[in-house]
């Protein structure tokens, strides 16, 4: 987990300039040094479900989107079809691609239309989308940097270098080194004899690239940057490999793909080619389908490319690009298809009939009255791939997801950086997760938590609890007398609990709130950017989740600063963030907020959400 100091060490200055924030959105490359802050360790706190003593088994936290969840990308011009075939092989680019007919010709398009850049020429193979080797073993550049001279049998090319494979299976690159201490310089090849390369490039916190080989016995060497270990192939004999800078995949002689560095594994199955880029991943079947996963945009915005279904014919071949993904059929068609934002689309909320909702900033998840998990809004770790089965509680994190089934077991999807999607066994009645970790209450008031523990946040203290909260860096709970208990990260002093009886407790990002006896809202920790607590008496309460995500550039341009309380009757009284005003009238029987939203489950069994509804403030954390 990101430490969340970090961070915190920022919000003095944010009391003097909102925009400071900004500073931690870009990815950090955990690396040998660490370049910059990330936008996990800005990321929220998950849901900082209030948890009364009498809803410990169907958390109340809630957020949900009334309006259907566009599928596509932010507007901009199509991108071209290839032109007609046949073709031998195909590269796709950064908007388009190229490719090689049965003579020797290249073919090129992208979003000015079709070009040829080397009318005349013939040419052996395709070097990537802006390179390719001419039959007298030349390498001919139009997009990069000219090659040097020589003979050679094969050549990849990235946004930033190139690198080639000579007759004698020697490796030569060139163009951009950057980052070149980790182990090598991206165009630093190592001495051997290889069989296959493949250049790798990401941009974040500036421009990286790595490279990968096949070497002539089947091991994998890579150099370059290793920011999430995509330098470090694992042992074994492979048949094929593809670099994309942020992660690598390779195919075992059985047809078994292997992925390393950032991202998800690929599906299991059994493939004949493999290409990697800017976070997609995509594969060929030996029954000749197109099978896609990752997806981290270069636009920011979480994408996923769905290859063309049904497909026109059998694939023999595929190439990914940055947003941008073609294969190549066998009778020679190029199909090309563009990614769409990973999203899932939101119920019709009014027509059916809910008992319990959570919401975070990038997706929210409900159940039905039949106990069915529903969740919809951003999916690029598959937190909104609900398994099918009957749940009696539900808690939406950070980029995960944690159910409880009717036997009481916890089930969770989504990534699993820390372990949180790994939960004990046992049965539990309640369960509440955040950013990195999650916990639940066993049968006898026992808290049982996994995950990240870097601020002793999963180290539970022993007791007998009615009701938990999870936040971003430190955990809260009720005991049987209403007292709160807190432990974690406590910079801001969110873990000093006062003393006193409480009835609901929420845990956010460097901030606690609780109801009293008396059903007073009151609150502890950091002070800067937090609106006010509720004034009244209020029955449930529920703070934002420590994170605002704007829609340019994926800069988060709030603070913290969200917190919103039921009264007895089921109005709502909010505090700051996209959440406040707005709320539709209720009465509502519980609340739940995140930086960008806040949702309310009605009387009706209906779910109500205001702020931003549509999931357009949203990027990548991980």
């Amino acid at each position: 987990m990101r430490a969340p100091p970090a961070l915190a060490s920022a919000l003095p200055a944010l009391a003097l300039a909102l925009a400071a924030l900004a500073c931690g959105d870009r990815w950090r490359e955990d690396a040998d040094p660490p370049p910059a802050a990330t936008v996990e360790a800005s990321a929220t706190a998950g849901p900082p479900t209030a948890v009364a003593p009498s809803t410990t088994a169907t958390p109340t936290a809630a957020t949900a989107s009334p309006t259907p969840v566009p599928t596509t990308t932010a507007a901009q011009p199509p991108l071209p079809d290839p032109p007609p075939g046949p073709f031998t092989s195909i590269e796709a680019g950064w908007d388009g691609g190229c490719a090689l007919t049965a003579d020797g010709e290249v073919a090129c398009w992208d979003s000015s239309g079709y070009s040829n850049p080397a009318p005349g020429q013939r040419f052996e193979a395709l070097a990537g989308p802006g390179c390719a080797i001419d039959d007298a073993g030349a390498i001919v550049c139009w997009a990069y940097p000219d090659a040097p001279p020589g003979r050679y049998a094969a050549a990849s090319t990235s946004g930033s270098h190139a690198c080639a494979l000579t007759d004698a299976g020697e490796a030569v690159c060139w163009g951009s080194n950057a980052y070149g201490s980790n182990p090598y310089g991206s165009t630093d090849a190592p001495p051997g004899r290889f069989t296959a390369i493949s250049a790798g490039y990401i941009r974040a916190n500036g421009f990286a690239s790595n490279t990968c080989a096949l070497a002539v016995g089947g091991e994998i060497v890579c150099w370059g940057a290793n920011w999430f270990g995509q330098s470090d192939p694992p042992p074994g004999r492979y048949t094929a490999i593809s670099a994309g800078g942020d992660r690598a995949c390779a195919l075992e002689a059985d047809g078994a793909a292997v992925c390393w560095g950032r991202g998800p594994d690929a599906p299991a199955g059994d493939y004949t080619d493999v290409s990697v880029r800017w976070g997609h991943s995509c594969a060929i079947t030996t029954a000749g389908d197109a099978v896609c996963w990752g997806g981290r945009s270069a636009r920011v915005r979480p994408t996923r490319l769905d290859p063309p279904d049904p497909a026109p014919d059998r694939y023999v071949a595929i190439s990914v690009g940055r947003e941008y993904a073609c294969a190549l059929t066998e009778s020679g068609e190029a199909v090309c298809w563009e990614s769409v934002a990973d999203k899932i689309p939101a119920p019709d909320l009014a027509t059916g009939r809910y008992r319990a909702v959570s919401d975070v900033v990038s997706h929210t998840c409900a159940l039905t009255d039949a106990g069915e998990a529903v969740c919809w809004g951003w999916n690029e770790f598959g937190q909104a791939d609900a398994p099918p089965g009957r749940y009696t509680a539900i808690s939406a994190g950070e980029g995960y997801t944690c159910a409880l089934t009717e036997d009481g077991e916890a089930v969770c999807w989504g990534v699993n950086r820390w372990g949180q999607t790994d939960p004990p066994p046992g049965r539990y009645t309640g369960i509440s997760v955040g950013y990195g970790h999650a916990c639940a209450l066993t049968g006898t008031g026992e808290a049982v938590c996994w995950g990240s523990n870097e601020y002793g946040q999963a180290d539970a203290p022993p007791g007998r609890y009615t009701g938990i909260s999870v936040g971003y860096g430190h955990t809260c709970a009720l005991t049987g007398t209403g007292e709160a208990v807190c432990w974690g990260w406590n910079e801001f002093g969110q873990a000093d609990a006062p003393p006193g009886r409480y009835t609901a407790i929420s845990a956010g990002y460097a901030r606690t709130c609780a109801l009293t006896d008396t059903g007073e809202a009151t609150c502890w920790g950091s002070r800067y950017g937090w609106a006010e607590p509720p004034l009244g008496r209020y029955a449930a309460i529920d703070m934002g989740n420590g994170q605002h995500y704007s829609p340019v550039g994926g800069v988060r341009s709030s603070v913290p600063d969200h917190v919103c309380a039921l009264t007895a009757a089921g109005e709502v009284d909010c505090r700051g963030g996209d959440g406040g005003p707005g709320a539709p009238p209720g009465p509502y029987l519980a609340i739940s907020v995140s930086g960008n939203r806040a949702c309310a489950l009605t009387d009706t069994g209906d779910i109500a959400c205001w702020g931003d509804v549509r999931y357009e403030h949203r990027t990548a954390w991980e």
